[in-house]
């Protein structure tokens, strides 16, 4: 993933998260190292995401994210959620 996640990045997550079987699937990995942003519709499109990953024992690990995006998950608790490690 790379650049925003905005309105469009977040449909695009979206279908990209549709396409997955969760019931199959115990972690997914997401490489946030190109993202500069992500917006309250890519937040919204994770919690569901998560929501319906971790209905069946799913976790999501976010890796690589930039410090301002991971201030933001923290302020927000976030990282209670998702599994996420900062990049370098």
């Amino acid at each position: 993933m790379t650049g925003s996640i905005d309105e469009r990045g977040a449909e695009e997550l979206k279908r990209r998260f549709l396409e997955m079987d969760v019931s199959s699937i115990s972690e997914v990995v997401l490489d946030f190292k190109g993202v500069t942003f992500i917006g309250s519709a890519g937040i919204g499109k994770l919690l569901l995401f998560y929501k319906s990953l971790a209905a069946h024992g799913g976790k999501i690990t976010i890796k690589n994210m930039g410090k301002d995006i991971f201030t933001m998950f923290k302020v927000v608790k976030l990282d209670k959620i998702f599994n996420i490690s900062q990049g370098s």
